[in-house]
């Protein structure tokens, strides 16, 4: 095994918001290992400049309430009126490419030289969902990045139809081949078009679908009767829940003061297939029993100097949570706070099967974009869900990008616990991404993957009896996965990979390790002790850091505390040095795992 020697940590003081405490500090260096060059990589010039406002857009149908246009034969898509659309830089353009973030500036669909007059120019994470009623028999498009972006860009594309995945194009980048896509739609009455951003990040990401065409349409059905008149998603205001029951809508708040959604009864409520948008919480509520599945949810900057994004559920007092089969994008996660269910009768929390991108913290500057402040923010985020058992948070997907986000740990338990009976089980979850504001310049940044043990407490019962396992951790910048504090918490079985690059190639100034296992607060000390009976074990790291001169050292673990009263680190590999294509094939892994198990993730 080889052997790391460390410099001394400096405790970083982070803000404290509702009790949370200091961080773990993120100055390690390694050695022990040869330094390697690293070649540079030639770029594109780089001419859609990514500054870290939001820019992402979501429209609804493009003209007023009117009959489907579809006529007889083949069809011109980008003709058609969508009933949804999101595009993830700017707003979707018809017959041109993306270009930048406002409507209207883009150019000549152009694929591999090759120019389209119709088509539509989107930019990952999108999607255009289409009514079609049964009418056509295919769909067929010239797929690929568009020559705006040179060799840049990294998408997948897909095409769906009635909630069924019928094509995927596999990663396409600027140097890809086009592909001429034919997809059988017969019967289908929804049609939706996703760009994705291929699991690593949405810069460049300009994707055409070029004549795009439903072909072998008909406009009557068996009888000969004509399909009603498409009906647009529309949004109502903000609701008040004071009664049990299942609900469904698209609703909005533009007021950051006010929730989308707020619940006023403990009686079960469940919230599905909808959408939900908002400058402030999405879904808010105190001692409530809550399914959340099947929605969309979208975070909009509140436009108040000072004040951040909403979170996407807001929950305290709970009795039951279910929250699964969802997407979340651009708010600051899903917070718990206390918990006032009975086990005994099946109630407990279910984090499972969820879609997250970009955790943002930063502050609004009252203009559409962020003042270069944070507030603490997580994807999840308990604040003191103490010896509360049946908890299970497995098989989400979280990603954030660079210069689009702002979280701590995506995952941190606050003064919490599980039971020696029924421990935390935190299991199955991919998660990509940890950045502070400027992630290429400051050095500053205690977050990362997963956090056990923060806080203080007296009573070992208040933190700790948790499990983490079979997670997979890319690119989380000051730490993978982490034991700070707590009685019998268990890391095991993980994959925890970083480059220490951004995707664009760039080190990552706050670089830091794969694993720790660290007493800072002296828990351990203390009578009875609070730091007792940890295990980080079989774990597998590929961590590594780059150098001013491009060199590289490899940083798996520090573990200065194992051992600590019967404290435990054994197992663990260091898989070595970690590139860029690492981490792309750490997702890839990610996405045959969803195939092999049988799992879908986001709304169904």
């Amino acid at each position: 095994m080889t052997t790391h020697s460390f410099a001394a940590f400096s405790l970083l003081k982070r803000p404290v918001v509702l009790g949370l405490v200091t961080a773990l500090t993120a100055t390690l260096a390694a050695c022990g290992s040869n330094p390697t060059p690293v070649s540079a990589t030639a770029t594109a010039k780089q001419t859609f400049i990514y500054d870290g406002h939001d820019a992402s857009w979501t429209g609804g149908p493009r003209h007023t309430i009117r009959a489907l246009s579809i006529d007889d034969g083949d069809n011109t898509l980008s003709n058609e009126d969508w009933t949804a659309a999101t595009s993830g830089w700017g707003p979707i353009e018809i017959n041109r490419s993306n270009a930048g973030f406002k409507g209207g500036d883009g150019k000549t669909l152009m694929l591999n030289g090759e120019s389209y007059g119709t088509g539509f120019g989107v930019h990952s994470d999108s999607s255009m969902t289409f009514d079609l009623s049964g009418k056509c028999d295919t769909f067929t498009s010239d797929i690929g990045v568009d020559d705006e972006v040179g060799s840049l860009g990294s998408v997948v594309f897909q095409v769906w139809a009635d909630g069924t995945k019928l094509y995927d194009s596999g990663t396409m980048t600027g140097d890809s081949d086009t592909k001429s896509i034919s997809v059988d739609i017969s019967g289908k009455d929804e049609l939706k078009l996703v760009v994705t951003d291929a699991g690593d990040n949405n810069y460049f990401d300009h994707a055409d679908w070029a004549n795009a065409t439903l072909r072998g349409c008909s406009t009557s059905d068996s009888s000969g009767s004509t399909p009603p008149p498409v009906t647009p998603q529309s949004f109502d205001g903000p609701i008040t829940i004071t009664k049990g029951g299942t609900y469904s809508g698209n609703w909005q708040s533009l007021d950051p003061k006010v929730p989308v959604i707020t619940i006023k009864t403990s009686e079960p409520v469940i919230i599905e297939n909808s959408t939900l948008r908002g400058r402030g919480n999405l879904v808010a509520g105190f001692r409530n029993r809550v399914t959340l599945r099947n929605n969309k949810g979208y975070g909009l900057n509140p436009n108040v100097a000072g004040r951040i994004m909403g979170r996407f559920a807001n929950l305290e007092e709970a009795y039951n949570i279910t929250i699964e089969n969802n997407y979340f994008e651009h708010g600051t996660g899903i917070y718990l706070r206390s918990f006032y269910g009975d086990p005994s009768k099946g109630e407990g929390i279910r984090i499972r099967n969820n879609q997250l991108r970009n955790i943002d913290g930063r502050q609004s500057d009252g203009n559409n974009g962020y003042n270069g402040k944070r507030n603490i923010s997580q994807a999840v985020l308990f604040n003191s869900i103490q010896r509360v058992a049946n908890v299970d948070i497995s098989w989400n997907e979280i990603i954030n990008a660079p210069y689009h986000s702002y979280t701590e740990e995506n995952m941190n338990f606050y003064l919490s616990s599980g039971t020696a009976a029924s421990p935390y089980l935190i299991h199955d979850n991919y998660i990509q991404g940890a950045y502070n504001a400027d992630p290429a310049n400051n050095a500053t940044y205690p977050g990362g993957g997963i956090l056990l043990g923060d806080g203080q407490a007296s009573d070992p019962s208040l933190m700790g009896h948790a499990r983490v396992y079979n997670n997979q951790i890319v690119a989380t910048t000051n730490h993978g996965l982490g034991i700070a504090g707590g009685v019998d918490n268990q890391i095991y079985n993980n994959r925890v990979i970083s480059s220490g690059r951004l995707p664009d190639g760039r080190p990552i100034a706050a670089q830091n390790v794969g694993l720790y296992v660290w007493d800072p607060y002296k828990l351990g000390q203390k009578t009875p002790a609070m730091f007792a009976n940890n295990v980080m074990r079989d774990n597998f790291v590929m961590w590594t850091k780059v150098k001013s001169d491009g060199t590289t050292t490899t940083n798996p673990w520090w573990v200065p505390d194992c051992g600590l009263n019967n404290t435990v680190c054994t197992g663990n590999v260091s898989g070595g040095t970690a590139t860029l294509d690492t981490e792309k094939q750490e997702y890839q892994r990610w996405l045959s795992k969803l195939d092999n198990a049988n799992v879908n993730v986001g709304p169904q």
